[in-house]
């Protein structure tokens, strides 16, 4: 942790100054060799900006969280958990994703998370402490579940939500750190993003290469061996001080309630939202097997938090939110049916894909990726000009065309026009999604960043954020009920008679309903466009989160 006579870890290297330094370009009448060259100029180029700007320390710390704990550990935690639940714990569909809902739920409280480190600094920092803390529990958990055979579906989850909360209570905190420096040096914005979103991705095709073909050989159990020391690893640079959070001078060692006083209204929305969030996982837990009250309270939750956003955001700020949550609620996550039925061996689905875990989670993740950065390539040449209903349009449209490949493996349209299933699912939402995510996902961020506003950036993006976790924690219990409801079985005897129906309802008509939504909720306006004038945004603000009236 830093002191402050540490060496200022972001302070460009002597000589240089901020923006000095431009991206590799080819010279002219490049030759063969340049052009070979280049990839490894470019590399050197960029990191010796990132090291000028923001150091060594910071670039390992920043390494680690986004490699390792947010790149391998979450991905790994969303890959195993379908070959987890039927090798290990011996469980069907509905409970699996039931249990997937209860370990998602830090992601929701990442609001009250970012409150409460802000307002109290634990054992001294506002940062570094809460971060080791929340690996000390996330390693101990992935240690639970490697070391005890665990039977309960319960308990996996409470285990898997530790797991959870590590990764997102460090992922708030070094983004606030990050987004603090990005602030402090504009013109390192990019390369900022761009490091973090490379360390991501990296990470995320590292655990996507290892747990398919570690399902299929072992007992997924074993996987959680390789997540502990993992887990522990951002102990080691947090701890020193890589992370550059400074011990609060003695005397404001206490709550800072005049931080909490400032915006009542905004650390009140954050507290009742991680309530609400807990509480589901509560109900999720208590009544385990009862998905139509789950579905019950995660609606009534849903309401009650939109009601909120309405009378406690800036009006224009709560459409687009609320637009983003019910779009995620809309798409209904039927995953514990899906999953089960492409993976169900020839007992279960006679004729059926009976894909292996290296082809379901390995394969498609690694080609998932690449269409991933293809969709950002496509967006930044020809879609980033649109409007933003144009481009929310034809998100939804194209999830829905996605999903319907899905559809037809099921009803085995393909095998009877002869196309193999691993072929044809390769079009499918499962590989095509990624692509799809990333239209819908930077129009999102784009649209935030021109509405949330000024001097509370961190804590609305921390409310936002869960706020939108937690509609996909809504849309996962309606999904769960619903598949309950189609009367799919996912074990022994297995019953799929009504998957076409629901996939059809779910992931093919249900979202479209986002559409007409935009007409009310999205502005008509272009991506480059001022959305709200920031003195408007600056009175409705204030007076929103504040409790005032506004004055003309």
């Amino acid at each position: 942790m830093a002191t402050d006579g540490q060496e200022p870890y972001y302070e460009p290297i002597s000589g240089q100054e901020e923006g000095e330094e431009e991206e590799y370009t080819l010279p002219e009448g490049a030759g063969v060799g340049d052009y070979a060259a280049y990839p490894y100029r470019a590399c050197k180029n960029y990191m010796d900006r990132f090291l000028s700007n923001f150091g060594w320390r910071f670039a390992i710390q920043m390494g680690v969280m986004y490699t390792i704990v947010k790149g391998i550990l979450s991905s790994v935690i969303g890959l195993v958990q379908l070959s987890y639940c039927k090798k290990s714990l011996h469980i069907d569909g509905t409970a699996c994703q039931t249990m997937g809902a209860i370990a998602q739920t830090p992601w929701a409280i990442k609001g009250a998370i970012g409150v409460v480190s802000d307002a109290y600094p634990l054992f001294g920092y506002h940062k570094s402490s809460y971060i080791i803390v929340a690996a000390t529990l996330g390693t101990s958990a992935f240690f639970y579940l490697a070391a005890v055979p665990v039977h309960t579906a319960s308990i996996a989850a409470g285990a898997l939500f530790l797991a959870n909360y590590e990764i997102a209570t460090s992922d708030l905190l070094c983004e606030g750190k990050y987004a603090e420096l990005m602030q402090a040096k504009p013109k390192t914005g990019s390369t900022m993003v761009s490091f973090v979103w490379g360390c991501f991705q990296v990470g995320s095709l590292i655990a996507a290469l290892f747990v398919g073909p570690m399902a299929d050989a072992y007992n997924p159990q074993i996987i959680f061996w390789i997540c502990m020391p993992l887990a522990a690893s951002i102990v080691v640079p947090t701890a020193l001080g890589y992370l550059a959070d400074k011990k609060v001078p003695e005397g404001k060692e206490g709550i800072d309630w005049a931080l909490l006083q400032q915006y009542p209204k905004i650390v009140a929305f954050c507290l009742i939202m991680a309530t609400v969030a807990i509480g589901n996982a509560a109900i999720d837990i208590i009544f385990f097997d009862e998905h139509m009250w789950q579905a019950i309270y995660a609606v009534s939750a849903a309401v009650l938090l939109s009601v909120l956003a309405f009378l406690w955001l800036p009006r224009q700020l709560a459409m687009c939110n609320f637009y983003m949550f019910f779009s995620s609620v809309l798409y209904v996550n039927i995953r514990g049916a899906q999953d089960f039925w492409f993976t169900a061996d020839e007992s279960c689905v006679p004729g059926g894909p009976a894909f292996d875990y290296t082809y379901y989670n390995t394969y498609t993740a690694v080609v998932g990726a690449f269409t991933g950065w293809v969709g950002i390539v496509i967006f930044q040449s020809f879609m980033s000009g649109w409007t933003f209903r144009k481009l929310f349009w034809v998100t939804t449209v194209l999830q829905v065309v996605a999903s319907a490949f899905d559809l037809l493996i099921i009803q085995r349209y393909n095998i009877g026009w002869g196309i193999d299933d691993k072929t044809f699912y390769m079009f499918g939402d499962a590989v095509i999604g990624p692509a799809v995510m990333m239209f819908a996902f930077m129009p999102a961020v784009v649209l935030t960043s021109k509405l949330v506003p000024k001097g509370l950036e961190s804590t609305t993006y921390a409310l936002l954020a869960g706020f939108q976790n937690f509609g996909g924690v809504v849309s996962s219990q309606i999904g769960i009920y619903a598949t309950q409801y189609a009367n799919i079985q996912t074990d022994a005897p297995c019953n799929f008679d009504n998957l076409t129906t629901l996939v059809a309802v779910c992931h093919c008509l249900l979202p479209l309903l986002a559409i007409p939504l935009t007409f009310i909720l999205i502005p008509d306006k272009l991506m480059t466009d001022t959305i709200v004038d920031d003195d408007e945004m600056g009175a409705e603000a204030k007076s929103q989160v504040e409790g005032g009236d506004s004055k003309e």
